[in-house]
């Protein structure tokens, strides 16, 4: 359907900008709205389950673990049914429920306000579901604020740290019954295909990622039809079965961030001096996100294909860097550091895999130092530059701030701010 808004180019293309606003609000609105109707969709599960075990109990004259256990899976069963899900589905949307009405009462109540979608909700009940009970109303406090101003996927980065940080048990004990759990397992797909799924140590997987990515990289070309994911996949399988030495020459570029008191070794109480810094703090491992303090130490020591960068235990601070990496400077090592992904709102992209870009561009007197620079992926740099999307750095958050604040098209305006787990000062200019 064409319409006309005015009878200059003008007033056209503000009354289009209007529509979209309006389009593009409304949605907004929905997703309030829908997350407000799974709000109470959870509510009448848990109050279902409740229901269906008070007539078990009446029915058999008390409620054994065998008549409870009936009385769910006929709920499961009747829910299943009657909203064309699969049982399995059901039986996640219930313990879902269930978490949320008796545990996670303020996560509960953003999604009944619309504040964050179920989405959020769910991420904060699997993470809260890792940790002891009496952790989970620390931790809730502490995640929901970020679920009201992240994405899912940056919300579940933030939820997997401050999970960390709301953890009574040391990681390093955790990382030990963890690696345990280590397998390879197969799932049949249709059409012929299949799914491997290799359940390893992050930092492998991070390397083994990696490589492959670099490999089907370098494999692009004009005239090659495959696409990235399908380069990354036929690499691998004919690595694996010797078909080929597709990874030959490519390294890992993985970065680990330090904290110093853990490559001092100290397995005591490294930090009398800082009684607010744990025992045993966790190492970061860029792309993924927190790892015990014995395998950042082996990384430090043995693994000359990672950056290791060394922070303040305290404030985070970049120290100093060491060891091989493919980006050549110091101010970019910092800054990959700094950024961790693309700094445009939501996107997920490493900073390792991203372009650096002059805020206030080059060419209008912006210099090369860090309060200039940002990593954006090759998507986002070109709609900073071709889109019409407007980035600065916003005056109020002071000059050491890596926050910036994103205007679009249709004049919203959005702010980004890396993780606080690593900081920058200024260097020389490169």
């Amino acid at each position: 359907m064409k319409t006309t808004f005015g009878s200059s180019p003008g007033a056209a293309l503000d009354g289009l900008a209007r529509a979209i606003s309006d389009e593009v609000a409304g949605f907004v609105r929905d997703e309030r709205e829908i997350a407000k109707l799974q709000a109470r969709q959870a509510r009448r599960l848990a109050r279902a389950v409740g229901l269906a075990e008070s007539k078990a109990e009446l029915l058999q004259g008390g409620l054994t673990p065998k008549a409870r256990e009936w009385a769910r899976r006929s709920l499961r069963a009747e829910v299943a049914c009657a909203s064309r899900r699969s049982e399995g589905a059901v039986s996640r949307l219930i313990a879902d429920a269930e978490t949320l009405v008796s545990d996670l009462p303020s996560t509960l109540a953003a999604l009944e306000a619309g504040e964050v979608s179920y989405a959020h909700a769910r991420l904060v009940v699997v993470h809260a579901g890792s940790l002891p009970i009496e952790a989970r109303a620390g931790f809730e406090h502490a995640v929901l604020p970020q679920a009201r101003e992240k994405n899912p996927a940056r919300f579940d980065d933030a939820a997997r740290h401050l999970r960390e940080v709301h953890h009574p048990e040391s990681i390093t004990r955790r990382a030990v019954l963890a690696r345990e759990e280590r397998a390879v397992w197969l799932d049949a797909e249709r059409d012929g295909m299949a799914t491997l799924h290799h359940h390893l140590s992050a930092v492998d997987a991070l390397a083994i990622h990696d490589v492959i990515d670099q490999a089907a990289r370098a494999a692009r070309s004009d005239a090659e039809p495959r696409t990235q994911a399908q380069l990354r996949s036929d690499i691998l399988a004919d690595r694996i079965l010797g078909r080929a030495d597709g990874l030959a020459g490519f390294v890992p570029s993985v970065i680990v961030t330090v904290p110093a008191v853990v490559l001092a070794g100290c397995e005591s109480d490294p930090t009398d001096s800082l009684p607010s810094i744990p025992a045993d703090p966790p190492a970061e491992l860029h792309g993924y996100g927190p790892i015990d303090p014995g395998t950042a130490r082996r990384i430090a020591a043995a693994a000359p294909t990672f950056l290791r960068v060394l922070t303040h235990p305290a404030t985070g601070d970049v120290i100093e860097t060491a060891g091989r990496y493919r980006i050549p400077t110091a101010l970019r090592e910092v800054l990959v550091v700094a950024d961790e992904h693309c700094r445009f709102p939501g996107c997920g992209r490493r900073a390792a895999r991203c372009e650096l870009d002059h805020t206030v561009d080059w060419a209008h007197g912006g210099r090369s130092t860090a309060s200039n620079l940002a990593h954006l992926c090759t998507s986002h740099h070109h709609l900073k530059h071709e889109g019409g999307w407007q980035v600065a750095r916003p005056p109020d958050t002071g000059p050491a701030s890596r926050t910036l604040e994103w205007r679009s098209p249709l004049g919203a305006t959005y702010r980004t701010t890396p993780p606080a787990r690593a900081s920058c000062n200024d260097p020389p200019p490169f």
